[in-house]
């Protein structure tokens, strides 16, 4: 049998020659799809330590801001501990650019010259490799920074020297201007400061100092500090003072509602027995959110504890016993109409008066201002003190000073019938432009007949106009009643005949209030435009204050008051 032969080639040669094609090519795309696979987990074990990494520094970043921009040192230090705590165990050594590490591995930490209350974090970190170290690279440096910045908690309820000044209405119902703390009346804010024993029932109004919601029933969002009002005082220093700081029951008015002068009374569901209120001056050393930093420089320690009194004047209260609203009056109360007392331990001495918290404060800054009930030293030593006390604040002193709800805050409004405008709370166009504005209200509009809300933007497109909102109730609300609602420029608390209401308000004429002892959640979104056209109206003393308007036929009312930005107080920068 003869082979036959092409171009000096058998069959066999030829295909043993293809085989040997196949195996080059195919060991040569093996090489390609190794190095690819090699390429990719590199490349993914590079980007897993890149989120490492980044979560290093936004954790620093966030944890060092808060002691900004006060304590520059202790932001650093912090940021330095929280990255330690994600695996990275560095000091804060910048290189000669002042923004990145000088060495690797390495952090840098610095306050942010553009804006003293950012933190700019940057922190490098070698990563191994695995296959690349074939092309002689055993590791590949990853970088990632990271800013934080916070707002301060919004300011509420003044934009002045002073906070919760009303007005001193007598028993017949005829009201005079309060008194400054220096000389002279001080004009109206519409409302008291005010708040509730530890002992009290949250449904009263006051949604945090009291410790029961329905006795035996405790309060879930019962904090024992109370609340804190921040003071913004000038380089020059200055005076701190509070009016009324003493609890001294007044007499209920013969006309309209509420009780005469301050509007001090007890409450349910406790006995009559001595009061307790507390107030401390903190210096923030200007690190405002980190309490850990803060100095207390003053202290009324036991000055306004266990105070059994009434007022016994002809002017705010009565020698009969039963003129004194809620629980009854002990016959053992003590007298405390202004004028009784002869030194600063006896309650007369201070009531319906400027008492000095603290006096000649030479350092500037930001200091807060704690009101509680609760007795700081031992937290269940009140739980049978249950009563409102109501107070007003002033600073003085060279320059001008300010003091405000910080974020949160009790009111007293102790309006007989009409429309009162009260001072909500300020949002600058950087703080609120493009994001949402949150009102929360606790227990609004428990009057005795129709209620309405209404709120009043700053914004120049807009300026003292009503705003639109949606809102909605929480699972307290009267049943029956809508809950919810949405691009509605008022909101209707009580039910009922009365007081006409304002133009574009509904006018439920039945139901009682709507919201006792629930929370009430407004929601305005605030254009990316807010603030562009100017945010003070004719009138302001100060730009970005919204206002509430609330008219009603009768009313002695006390809410809790909550406004924020949604996003802020503490957040991270995003590029």
């Amino acid at each position: 049998m003869t082979t036959r032969r092409t171009g000096g080639q058998s069959a066999a040669q030829r295909r043993d020659r293809s085989r040997g094609q196949v195996l080059v090519i195919f060991v040569g795309s093996l090489v390609v799809m190794l190095g690819f696979c090699a390429i990719v987990l590199d490349v993914s074990w590079f980007w897993v330590n890149v989120l490492r990494l980044q979560r290093a520094a936004d954790a620093a970043a966030l944890a060092g801001v808060v002691s900004l921009p006060g304590d520059v040192p202790g932001a650093q230090a912090a940021a330095v501990r929280a990255a330690a705590q994600d695996g990275y165990s560095l000091s804060n050594n910048c290189g000669a650019d002042g923004i990145t590490p000088a060495a690797i591995p390495g952090i840098c930490v610095n306050q942010d010259p553009a804006n003293m209350r950012q933190l700019d974090v940057t922190v490098s970190a070698p990563v191994s490799t695995f296959f690349m170290r074939v092309f002689g690279m055993t590791n590949v440096t990853a970088i990632r920074n990271a800013k934080a910045k916070f707002e301060l908690p919004v300011p509420m309820g003044s934009p002045l020297n002073y906070y919760g000044v009303y007005q001193l209405c007598s028993v017949a119902g005829t009201c005079s201007a309060q008194p400054d703390a220096v000389s002279g009346t001080l004009p109206s804010q519409g409302f008291f400061g005010a708040i509730e024993g530890e002992g009290s029932n949250r449904s009263t109004g006051d949604a945090f100092a009291p410790y029961y919601n329905g006795k035996p029933t405790t309060n879930a969002q019962y904090n024992a500090t109370g609340y804190d009002y921040q003071l913004i005082l000038p380089s020059s220093g200055g005076k701190v003072w509070i009016f009324d700081p003493t609890f001294c029951a007044t007499a209920t008015k013969s006309s309209g509602s509420g009780h005469a002068g301050a509007g001090d009374h007890w409450l349910g569901p406790n006995n009559p027995t001595g009061e307790s209120t507390y107030y401390q001056l903190w210096n923030t050393n200007n690190a405002p959110l980190n309490s850990g930093l803060w100095t207390k420089i003053a202290d009324s320690g036991s000055l306004f504890e266990n105070e059994n009194q009434i007022d016994r004047s002809a002017t705010y209260g009565s020698t009969t016993l039963t003129n004194y609203a809620d629980q009854g009056t002990p016959s053992t109360a003590k007298d405390c109409q202004a004028g009784s007392g002869t030194d600063a331990t006896k309650g007369g001495y201070w009531h319906n008066k400027w008492w000095p918290l603290a006096s000649n404060l030479a350092t500037g800054g930001t200091y807060i201002l704690r009101v509680m009930t609760t007795n700081p030293d031992g937290v269940t030593g009140n739980l049978g003190q249950s009563f409102e006390n109501m107070f007003s604040f002033e600073v003085t002193g060279g320059g001008a000073g300010k003091i405000y709800g910080n974020g949160r805050m009790v009111t007293y409004a102790n309006v007989d019938s009409g429309a009162q405008t009260f001072y909500l709370a300020q949002v600058d166009q950087t703080t609120g432009a493009g994001k949402t504005m949150e009102i929360d209200l606790f227990d609004p509009g428990d009057v005795g007949q129709s209620a309405w809300l209404q709120i009043l933007s700053p914004d120049g497109s807009l300026a003292n106009k009503y705003a639109t909102f949606s809102w909605k109730a929480d699972a307290n609300a009267a049943s029956g009643h809508t809950s919810s609602g949405g691009t509605v420029s008022c909101l209707q608390t009580f039910g009922g005949t009365g007081a006409a209401p304002p133009s574009g308000c509904p006018n439920l004429t039945t139901g009682g209030t709507f919201y006792q002892n629930s929370w009430v959640t407004i929601l305005i979104p605030l254009p990316s435009t807010y603030g562009t056209t100017g945010l003070t109206p004719p009138g302001d003393p100060a730009p970005g204050w919204w206002k509430i308007k609330y008219t009603v036929q009768s009313a002695n009312d006390t809410t809790t008051w909550m406004v924020g930005v949604r996003g802020n107080p503490v957040h991270l920068v995003v590029p």
